[in-house]
């Protein structure tokens, strides 16, 4: 039996091309769903690009909501992003780690107690 994960878990899918407005629609709902103590996994394997006004308001949001989302996972299979995921860990002050698959993003969470 899996051990269960100790906060709640927000789950973000984000397909195709991201741009800021389809992104601060899915953020939107994401808010809602936020009871801390939280973690988010970003699920980013569908998603081919994302406009840079998509990227920063993605750490805008991380910075104005990391007191509430203790960590953030986000599921990718693109290496070139794993470097942009640390930058933007960096520029939020967020606890942010890329994964290529959701069992070692659970993994981490469950690893932060």
């Amino acid at each position: 039996m899996r051990n269960a994960l100790p906060v709640k878990l927000v789950e973000i899918p984000l397909e195709g091309h991201l741009t800021e407005p389809a992104l601060a629609a899915t953020l939107s709902a994401a808010a809602q769903q936020i009871e801390p103590p939280c973690a988010m996994v970003v699920d980013c394997l569908a998603m081919d690009d994302y406009d840079p006004d998509a990227r920063r308001a993605f750490v805008e949001w991380h910075k104005a909501h990391k007191a509430r989302v203790s960590a953030v996972a986000i599921l990718t299979s693109k290496a070139s992003w794993r470097l942009v995921i640390s930058a933007m860990a960096l520029a939020s002050g967020q606890r942010m780690k890329p994964f290529a698959d959701r069992a070692s993003a659970e993994a981490w969470i469950r690893s932060l107690g």
